[in-house]
């Protein structure tokens, strides 16, 4: 069942309180085809960058792979939001730069020559950044307090996908309604997942990254439902929205619906810094 429409408004607001991605991400790895040469430039073909020129929202931020996975698409889109899908990092790894970066948007249409797997893509994406805005990082490893993600002791409860199936499609947070017509604030649904990508988009909601340590080797079709913590937003009229009785925080929510728990750790973690960026010139 869809959310009606103000519920749906109300809830989006809910998520980019917990700082959820505002933006569709990155599609998951993919087979390159048989016979293709892998030595060819990581560069699009074909790439333009310009200044958004629609409102936001609706264009507000929107980045994913094009149909194929042989490209991206990117609607008012700012720098940062871009770099954290670049060089999948959060919005808390990357410093320095001037304030542009975070309120300029710009509108991207990217191809390459032919369907590229997600290491190339984001690459190519990378080479784009630095070389339309200029763009000059200094990467720095940080060990820091984490979040391991590992299996629960009642076992991973996520079915795993067909591995012949070589469709994967790209992840995001969605608000949606629970089975009792209440509201589940935070919505992570994904097929044909690997648990490193799952664990990259745990980091973006969480207040620390999240590392895979399941061992789980396969894609899984996951759907998780979750109430951010600190989050009680109201609804058009005023009222406490209704929170779902099948929405807990994310720590009780994990093992419950999927297997999986989150436990404290300590991992190396990249930071960028910006040290140098121009605003892109025309086409």
């Amino acid at each position: 069942m869809k959310l009606d429409e103000s519920l749906f408004r109300a809830a989006r607001v809910a998520i980019a309180l917990c700082a959820a991605a505002a933006f569709g991400v990155r599609a998951q790895s993919l087979t390159p085809p048989s016979g293709t040469a892998e030595k060819d430039p990581l560069t699009f073909e074909v790439a333009s960058v310009k200044p958004s020129a629609a409102a936001c929202p609706p264009a507000c931020g929107l980045i994913r792979p094009t149909v194929g996975s042989q490209g991206y698409h990117a609607e008012g889109a700012t720098l940062r939001s871009l770099m954290t899908v670049a060089y999948s990092v959060t919005d808390r790894q990357i410093s320095g730069g001037p304030t542009w970066i975070d309120t300029d948007r710009f509108d991207i249409e990217a191809k390459a020559a032919r369907p590229r797997n997600t290491d190339d893509l984001h690459a190519m994406l990378q080479h784009l950044l630095e070389e339309r805005f200029n763009l000059k990082l200094r990467h720095e490893m940080r060990e820091e307090s984490a979040l391991a993600l590992v299996v629960a002791k009642a076992g991973a409860k996520m079915p795993v996908h067909d591995p012949d199936d070589e469709d994967y499609a790209p992840m995001g947070i969605q608000p949606v309604r629970g089975t009792d017509g209440g509201v589940c604030f935070a919505t992570i649904p994904g097929r044909n997942v690997t648990m490193k990508y799952f664990a990259f988009m745990l980091s973006r909601i969480m207040d620390r990254n999240v590392v895979d340590n399941t061992g789980l080797p396969a894609r899984y079709d996951v759907n998780l439902q979750f109430v951010p913590d600190g989050v009680h937003p109201n609804g058009p009229d005023g009222q406490p929205l209704p929170i779902s009785s099948d929405c807990s925080d994310v720590f009780y929510a994990l093992p419950k619906q999927l297997g999986l728990q989150l436990e404290t750790a300590k991992a190396p973690v990249e930071y960028l810094v910006v040290e140098h960026v121009e605003k892109p010139a025309a086409n």
